[in-house]
């Protein structure tokens, strides 16, 4: 399965997203300070905000 990038402004990419859950990160806030996912564009931060919150919740 190919890695997608979830935010291309960082190239953030899916696996980025899942790693850093199980490293424990609970908070979308928190994952925008290990990974600055969504930082500069506010459309990329409402898709990958609501991806995350899906991904924690599994």
């Amino acid at each position: 399965m190919e890695d997608k990038v979830i935010c291309c402004c960082h190239n953030v990419k899916l696996s980025d997203i899942e790693n850093n859950i199980k490293d424990g990160v609970k908070t979308f806030e928190e994952l925008q300070e290990k990974t600055n996912i969504g930082t500069d564009c506010p459309p990329c931060k409402d898709s990958s905000e609501k991806l995350f919150n899906s991904l924690l919740i599994k």
